[in-house]
C-alpha cells in the first residue's frame, strides 16, 4: 500500500493523481500511521539534511521530485516509481540494455569506460559521459565489494577494498545499463541483500555541507554522496537476504551543477 505523506496538501495530489496514475502508481486514501506502510513524499527535489529522517522511518519514505514546470513529477520519474513497487524492472521499458558481470576488480573501469562511450553515441555531453563513468565505479565497487557477506553476516571484502582483486564466482555482481529519452540508466545488482538506508541517511544528514568520511561500511562514504549528486534520481530495491538493486539515471546534458538540481530518491525494502 502506498498512501500521502501527511505533509501534502489536498490540492496538490488532485493534480499529480494524473500523472502517478500514468506511471502505474495508485495512492490508498486511507490514514495510517508513520512507519506503518509506505508513504509518498512529493517535494521540490532540492534535498536537504532534515530529509533524512524521512528515509530513517521504519519504512522509508519515498521522495518524488516536483521537476516539471507545471509543478508536476515527471512522467519518466512516476514510471520508475510504478515498477519499483511493481516489483517490475526500474530499466527503461523498450530500451537495448547491456549487462556485464562483474568478478575482478579491474572489470569495473572497464564497464565504467563503455558506459561513457554509451553517453556519446545517445549524444550526451563529455562532462555527461564522465559523470556516468564515475557512477558506474562507485555502484559497481559497492556491489563487487561491499555486499557480499558470508552466512555469519560478515563483509567479506568490504574492510579490505586496496587488497582484493578478484572475489568468488558466487560473489559476482552484474552492471546493466541504457539510454532513451536524453538520460542514462545505470544498475548495479548484487545477490545478498544487505542493503540499508542508513548510508543514504547519513549522506543526507550531511547534504550541503563539507563531505564527512565515513568508513562504517568499509568504504570512505564519499561514493555514495557522488552518486547522489551525479543523478536526477536513485531508486533502490532490496529483497532481504537475496538481492540489492540500485539504480541511478544521469541526464546526459551539460550541465555541471548537479548537485543542485532536483531529484527523487526512492527505497523499497522487501521481505522475500
Amino acid at each position: 500500500m502506498l498512501i500521502p505523506d501527511e505533509s501534502l496538501s489536498p490540492a496538490l495530489l488532485a493534480q499529480a493523481v494524473p500523472v502517478l496514475a500514468r506511471g502505474g502508481v495508485s495512492l490508498e486514501g486511507a490514514a495510517a500511521p508513520v512507519g506503518t506502510t509506505r508513504r509518498l513524499v512529493l517535494f521540490d527535489g532540492l534535498l536537504r539534511a532534515e530529509h533524512a529522517a524521512l528515509l530513517a522511518r521504519d519504512i522509508p519514505a519515498l521522495m518524488l521530485a516536483l521537476r516539471e514546470s507545471s509543478g508536476m513529477p515527471s512522467a519518466w520519474e512516476a514510471g520508475v516509481l510504478g515498477a519499483l513497487l511493481r516489483g517490475a524492472s526500474l530499466l527503461p521499458e523498450g530500451a537495448e540494455v547491456t549487462r556485464h558481470s562483474l568478478r575482478r576488480v579491474a572489470e569495473i573501469g572497464v564497464v565504467a569506460a563503455a558506459a561513457a562511450v554509451a553517453v556519446g553515441e545517445a549524444g550526451g555531453s563529455r562532462n555527461a559521459a564522465a559523470l556516468a563513468a564515475d557512477v558506474v565505479h562507485e555502484l559497481a565497487a559497492n556491489a563487487l565489494l561491499d555486499a557480499p557477506a558470508g552466512e555469519d553476516g560478515r563483509a567479506r571484502y568490504a574492510h579490505r577494498r586496496t587488497e582484493v582483486q578478484e572475489v568468488a564466482p558466487e560473489d559476482a555482481c552484474e552492471l546493466a545499463y541504457a539510454t532513451q529519452g536524453g538520460r542514462i540508466w545505470l544498475e548495479a545488482v548484487d545477490r545478498f541483500g544487505r542493503l540499508t538506508p542508513a548510508p543514504y541517511v547519513r549522506a543526507l544528514q550531511g547534504w550541503g555541507g563539507k563531505v564527512r568520511v565515513d568508513s562504517a561500511g568499509g568504504g570512505a562514504g564519499l561514493g555514495l554522496r557522488r552518486i547522489l549528486e551525479h543523478s536526477d534520481l536513485v531508486a533502490v530495491r532490496v529483497v532481504a537476504g537475496l538481492q540489492s538493486r540500485v539504480v541511478s539515471v544521469v541526464d546526459l546534458g551539460e550541465s555541471r551543477r548537479r548537485a543542485s538540481r532536483p531529484k527523487s530518491l526512492l527505497f523499497s525494502q522487501e521481505s522475500r
